[in-house]
């Protein structure tokens, strides 16, 4: 049997609950109303006064009334309150400045993404090094086309430390049409389970604004720190080789994302 992932960000989740609240209100107003039927309309006992029946029977029909109209309120505010769905990925409003140096980008703005030949106390690997370093990390696997990846050394010991892949609307469409259809919350859960990540928490994504999460995946050595950061228009993804605390991995992480964007 093929279980469907459901995507409780989406907005298409958020409609269905609305529809379900409203399915249950209409429900019980049905069976309000059909239940009720015989006392709405009472019929006239032997001798009795045909104008008090005719009285009675309107005044029950307005307290029906009344009480299918407060349901029925009831009900659109509370689908009107539960319909919050995530803005998709694509919607992301950054507060640092886009390319050409406009400030309070909107979403989706035009940003360049160029990893550095280095940021904070990490240096980035070239020639025979990186090539080392590729085949260390990707063991001869190729990353796919839309991705760029970039090494880095930490300690002077020509040995990668940290291994950054990103995928950009800048140079992938693809990736724009990915976003405008999930949210971050939902790139995050693919991307930490199909690292098989444990212990993933949220951190501070800084001045680029999106989302920027790191989590802990079993490696050769132990527990290895990896993390991603996601806006608009970029996706990347990072992991630090030493063991490493989540905490020190998100501040590596959001310095080569500050170090990258432009």
């Amino acid at each position: 049997m093929t279980v469907a992932a459901v995507d409780p960000t989406s907005q298409e989740y958020a409609v269905g609950q609305v529809v379900g609240t409203l399915t249950v209100a209409i429900v019980a107003l049905v069976l309000l109303w059909r239940l009720t039927g015989s006392w709405r309309s009472p019929s006239t006992p032997v001798g009795g006064d045909p104008a008090q029946t005719l009285r009675e029977t309107r005044k029950r029909h307005l307290l029906i009334v009344g009480v299918t109209v407060l349901v029925a309120v009831g009900a659109g505010v509370n689908a009107t309150v539960s319909y919050d769905p995530e803005p998709r990925a694509s919607e992301t409003v950054a507060t640092g400045p886009a390319s050409g140096g406009s400030a309070g980008a909107g979403a989706g703005a035009p940003r360049s993404v160029v990893l550095p030949d280095s940021f904070a106390d990490f240096r980035q690997l070239t020639g025979p090094a990186a090539q080392q370093a590729e085949n260390d990390v990707l063991g001869g696997r190729k990353l796919p086309p839309e991705m760029k990846a970039g090494y880095y050394d930490k300690d002077g010991d020509g040995i990668v430390d940290l291994f950054v892949a990103v995928r950009s609307a800048e140079w992938d469409p693809k990736t724009y049409e990915d976003k405008a259809a999930k949210s971050i919350s939902q790139e995050f859960r693919n991307f930490f389970a199909g690292a098989k990540a444990h212990d993933v928490a949220s951190f501070d994504a800084g001045q680029y604004g999106g989302g920027l999460s790191c989590g802990l995946a079993t490696g050769e050595d132990g527990d290895q720190a990896i993390c991603a950061w996601s806006d608009a228009t970029t996706f990347g993804a990072v992991r630090l080789l030493p063991q490493t605390r989540l905490a020190d991995a998100a501040q590596a992480t959001l310095a080569l994302r500050n170090a990258a964007m432009h």
